[in-house]
C-alpha cells in the first residue's frame, strides 16, 4: 500500500500570524479569578515572541483590539508597550465610538496607531507588506466593499481582513446581517487567496474552491463558557497558502461560575415574588399600577423595589 506523503514546512519561517478579538481591557471579567491584566500581557508577549522566531513576520488582526473604544491611559500604555510589532489590523465594532468608522480618530486605537509607525490600521484601505497584499474592511463596511476596484500587484498573495460575525456552518435562527463561511468564500474567494474574519470568538478554518477562510477566535477566555476553550493564532506560509494553528498558552482553573449561580438564585426569588403578587392582581390596571398598589399594601424592602424596577426598565 502506497503511503501518503505529508508535506512539512521544515521549520521554515511563517510569512504572517493571524489573530482576532484581543479585547484588551483594564476591567477583569466577572468569571475570572486570576490577574487578568497580567494574563493579557502574557498573551501579547507570546505573540511577539512567535513573530520574532519567524523573522519578525507581521501580526494580522481582524478587529476588536480593545474591548471598548475609550480605553484608559493605563490600558493604552500597556497596549503600546506589549502590542506585537509589526502589527496590521482593522477596527472592529468595539474599537469604534458608536460602532462608526467615521468616529475612528476619537478612539484609543487611533492613538496607538499615531504614535508608532509599526502599527497600521486599515480603515477600508490596503497595503503591501513583503510578498503580501492586504485589504482591510472594518466593521460595518462590507456592503460597500468592491474587490474589483482594487489595484492588486501581480505575484503577491492576496489577503482580505474583515470584521463581520461569521458562522462556520448554518446561521442561528436569530441571526441578522451575519454571514456564513460559504457565503463569504463564494463572494470573495475568487479575488483573495485568504480571508481572515473576526467577531466570532470560536476559532476555525475552512477551505473553499479558490480560497481559505480563517476565523482565529478570541485571544483570551472572557466568559465562563470559555473555560475549556483553547485560544489560538495561526501561522501563514504564503508559498503554498497554508495555515497552521498554534495554541496560545493559558492558565487552568481561572474561571468561576459563582456569579451565574447567584444570578439564577436572584432571578428565582424575583419570579417567586412576582408570582405572589398575582394573588392581588387587578385586571383593569396596568402592570405598573398593580405593582405600585402591591407595594403600598405590603411591606416591601426598598432594595427589592429597586431590583424589580430595574428589571422592568431594562425590558421595556
Amino acid at each position: 500500500m502506497k503511503r501518503r506523503r505529508v508535506r512539512k514546512n521544515n521549520n521554515k519561517p511563517a510569512n504572517a500570524i493571524f489573530v482576532a478579538d484581543l479585547h484588551l481591557t483594564d476591567s477583569t471579567p466577572v468569571s475570572r479569578t486570576d490577574n487578568y491584566f497580567l494574563a493579557q500581557q502574557n498573551k501579547l508577549t507570546f505573540l511577539q515572541s512567535l513573530s520574532t522566531r519567524n523573522n519578525n513576520c507581521p501580526i494580522l488582526c481582524a478587529g476588536d483590539v480593545f474591548d471598548h473604544w475609550k480605553a484608559s491611559p493605563w490600558l493604552c500604555s500597556m497596549a503600546y508597550n506589549f502590542l506585537p510589532r509589526p502589527f496590521i489590523g482593522i477596527p472592529g465594532q468595539h474599537d469604534l465610538p458608536g460602532h462608526s468608522i467615521q468616529q475612528y480618530q476619537k478612539s484609543a486605537l487611533a492613538l496607538i496607531e499615531s504614535i508608532d509607525g509599526y502599527v497600521w490600521m486599515l480603515q477600508g484601505g490596503k497595503m503591501e507588506f513583503n510578498n503580501l497584499y492586504i485589504a482591510g474592511v472594518p466593521f460595518g463596511q462590507l456592503e460597500d466593499f468592491d474587490p474589483e476596484a482594487l489595484d492588486i500587484s501581480p505575484g503577491k498573495r492576496k489577503i482580505l481582513l474583515l470584521h463581520e460575525l461569521t458562522w462556520k456552518d448554518r446561521k442561528p435562527h436569530w441571526s441578522k446581517g451575519d454571514y456564513t463561511v460559504d457565503e463569504l468564500l463564494m463572494e470573495f474567494g475568487e479575488y483573495f487567496d485568504l480571508i481572515i474574519t473576526g467577531d466570532n470568538h470560536s476559532g476555525f478554518v475552512k477551505q473553499g474552491e479558490y480560497s481559505t477562510l480563517v476565523n482565529p477566535g478570541s485571544m483570551l477566555r472572557i466568559t465562563a463558557d470559555q473555560a475549556d476553550y483553547q485560544p489560538r493564532c495561526y501561522l501563514y506560509y504564503s508559498d503554498n497558502n497554508e495555515v497552521k494553528p498554534v495554541n496560545i498558552p493559558i492558565e487552568k482553573n481561572v474561571h468561576t461560575r459563582e456569579h451565574i449561580d447567584v444570578k439564577k438564585e436572584r432571578d428565582e426569588r424575583i419570579e417567586a415574588y412576582i408570582e405572589k403578587m398575582n394573588q392581588s392582581w387587578e385586571v383593569g390596571l396596568s402592570f405598573q399600577k398593580n405593582l405600585e398598589a402591591f407595594f403600598r399594601e405590603n411591606k416591601t424592602p426598598k432594595k427589592v423595589k429597586e431590583v424589580i424596577q430595574w428589571h422592568l426598565e431594562k425590558t421595556t
